[in-house]
C-alpha cells in the first residue's frame, strides 16, 4: 500500500509506555512517575500559585520548584488514596497546603503575622477566574499541548509529517483556516486525502492524550473518568 495513503499499520499505533501512577509507585518508580506528573502539572501548578498567593513570577517559580523536589520526600504517591478524590484533586490540594505553609512562613518572618491572601490580581487571570478554575484551565492546556508534541515527534518519526501539518493548519489554526479543498490544492493531495489525514491525526492525537493521562492517574477507573471530562 502507498505510504502516503496508508491509514492503519503498526506504525500508526502509539506508543502504550506509560503506567499509571500506582502502577509505577508499585513498582518501584516513583522518579519515573514523578517525570509524567510534572511535564502536566508544572505549569498549572505555577499558576495555581500565582494567583491564589499573589506571587510574582519569580516567587511562584520557587514555590513550584520547591513542591515538586519535596513531593518524593513526602510520599506523596503512597498517600494517594483514589476513593477519596482524583490525583489532580489531590495534588492541587497539597500544593495549596506546601504554598500556605511557605507563605505563611515568610509573612511571619516579614511582618510577624498569620497568613493573608491578597485579591487576585486582575494581570493574572481572567476577570471571574478563581485559582481553581486557572488551575483546571492550565492543565487542559498543557495536557493538549504535551499531546499535540507526541503526535508531531510520532508524524517525524513514521514520515508522515504532511498528515501532522494538515493537521496543524486546520485544527490548530490561530486565524481563519483553510478550507479542505484549500489544503487539498496547498499540498497536492485529494480532498479525501486531507479528509483520511485529518481523521488519523484525531484518532492519533486522542491516544496521546490517553498516554499522557494514563501516567498521571490512579488507574482504568480514574482514566476513564478523565477522558470523559475531556470529550463530552
Amino acid at each position: 500500500m502507498n505510504s502516503d495513503t496508508e491509514i492503519g499499520g503498526t506504525r500508526d499505533r502509539f506508543p502504550t509506555t506509560h503506567l499509571s501512577l500506582l502502577e509505577a509507585a508499585a513498582a518501584g518508580l516513583p522518579g519515573e512517575a514523578l517525570e509524567h506528573v510534572i511535564a502536566l502539572y508544572w505549569k498549572p501548578v505555577y499558576r495555581f500559585i500565582r494567583i491564589k498567593f499573589h506571587k510574582d513570577n519569580e516567587d511562584a517559580k520557587d514555590l513550584t520548584q520547591g513542591f515538586f523536589a519535596s513531593a518524593l520526600q513526602r510520599d506523596l504517591f503512597a498517600r494517594f488514596d483514589p476513593a477519596k478524590a482524583s490525583f489532580r484533586t489531590y495534588l492541587r490540594m497539597a500544593v495549596e497546603r506546601f504554598a500556605a505553609n511557605q507563605h505563611a512562613a515568610a509573612n511571619r518572618q516579614k511582618r510577624g503575622g498569620d497568613i493573608e491572601f491578597e485579591c487576585l490580581d486582575p494581570e493574572r487571570a481572567p476577570a471571574g477566574e478563581s485559582p481553581e478554575e486557572a488551575f483546571e484551565r492550565e492543565w487542559q492546556r498543557q495536557l493538549f499541548s504535551l499531546a499535540v508534541e507526541d503526535l508531531r515527534l510520532h508524524c517525524q518519526a513514521c514520515g508522515k509529517l504532511v498528515q501532522f501539518q494538515i493537521f496543524q493548519e486546520y485544527d490548530l489554526a490561530s486565524e481563519e483556516r483553510r478550507s479542505y479543498a484549500e489544503l487539498a490544492a496547498r499540498h497536492s493531495l485529494s480532498e479525501t486525502l486531507v479528509t483520511n489525514y485529518l481523521a488519523w491525526a484525531r484518532r492519533m492525537l486522542r491516544g496521546f492524550v490517553t498516554e499522557r493521562l494514563r501516567g498521571t492517574t490512579s488507574g482504568t477507573r480514574e482514566l476513564q473518568e478523565e477522558m470523559r471530562r475531556l470529550w463530552t
